[in-house]
């Protein structure tokens, strides 16, 4: 029977390396028949956090309760893992390594197989349950270390970029197998960069920015946030578009480095001043444009909305 608890609790996390890099306020809920997303840019900390959650590293500060009691051994093994970087042998067969993790987890190893190849065939390799891993296509070698995670049938999964490398029909059969463990009353956090998959498929987001919990709560409340009047602009003429943005009442932060001369410029704008008064502003300062977006609502915006903030801020 699943718990009324929440399936994972984190409080104040942190968790600092001799670099420099982690975590220093983390807090984050998931709950039964949830789907959280949990974003932020490279070195925010998420993958921190997923190893002091997952007991491969010990936090320094910090609370972390797994259905309602501290994080231990038993508990965990109520998780199912997906890690960023895949790690199936080739040489290992697919019915093998999808029951070898069900019985890590305590699955009899009679049920572990059946179970393998229940989930073989819910995502059509039925037949081809000794296939090696090495002769599979990339996208089922990536459905089949899904299905690892999944061998165990556990309360609550996390996933780290559980899309990559998918092309849209196994990107649709893995999105059904997490609505039906959601149906169920499991629950799911899931670390992306594809902001559309966070926007499609999460009830609520969690936004890390330099270590920290920046914002917490529903879908739809961050992307509100996160409707600013500009543009994201890229361009090779910093100056030109520093002055451009100066020109029209402006305020524009640099999102990234010089790379191959260019740069992707958030440009704020006034209510008033359009994004026609804006390009022509650019065009009379002759700014080289590679690229001009309008700023909409969404989990990108409101993404870099926090990330630039703390930048400032720092």
């Amino acid at each position: 029977m699943m718990d009324a608890s929440p399936s994972l609790q984190v409080q104040g996390l942190a968790k600092r390396y001799t670099t420099g890099a982690g975590v220093s306020d983390v807090s984050l809920t998931v709950r039964p028949g949830q789907i959280t997303g949990f974003i932020g840019v490279n070195g925010a900390g998420k993958s921190t956090t997923l190893r002091c959650i997952l007991g491969l590293s010990e936090p320094d500060a910090g609370k972390i309760k797994i259905f309602g009691a501290c994080a231990n051994f038993r508990s965990r093994r109520r998780i199912g893992f997906l890690p960023e970087e895949r790690g199936l042998a080739p040489r290992d067969r697919a019915r093998d390594v999808i029951a070898f993790h069900a019985q890590l987890r305590g699955t009899p190893r009679r049920k572990a197989r059946d179970r393998a190849d229940a989930l073989l065939a819910r995502i059509g390799l039925a037949g081809r349950e000794g296939a090696r891993i090495g002769e599979l296509s990339k996208g089922n070698a990536q459905r089949v270390q899904i299905l690892c995670a999944l061998a165990h049938d556990p309360d609550l999964l996390i996933l780290d970029e559980p899309f990559s490398g998918l092309d849209p029909v196994a990107q649709a059969e893995v999105r059904s197998l997490f609505a039906e463990h959601r149906a169920r009353g499991g629950s799911i956090l899931f670390s992306t960069h594809a902001m559309s998959f966070a926007e499609e498929l999460c009830d609520t987001v969690v936004i890390l920015s330099q270590g920290r919990t920046v914002f917490e709560g529903p879908v739809a409340e961050a992307a509100t946030a996160g409707g600013r009047h500009g543009a994201f602009v890229v361009s090779a003429d910093d100056a030109a578009v520093l002055a451009a943005a100066e020109d029209v009442g402006g305020e524009a932060t640099a999102m990234t480095g010089a790379a191959m001369g260019a740069v992707r410029w958030r440009i704020l704008l006034p209510p008033s001043v359009t994004h026609t008064v804006l390009m022509r502003a650019l065009a009379v300062r002759q700014a080289r444009i590679f690229e001009f977006k309008p700023i909409e609502a969404g989990l990108e915006s409101a993404l870099w909305d926090h990330e630039l903030t703390r930048r400032n801020v720092a």
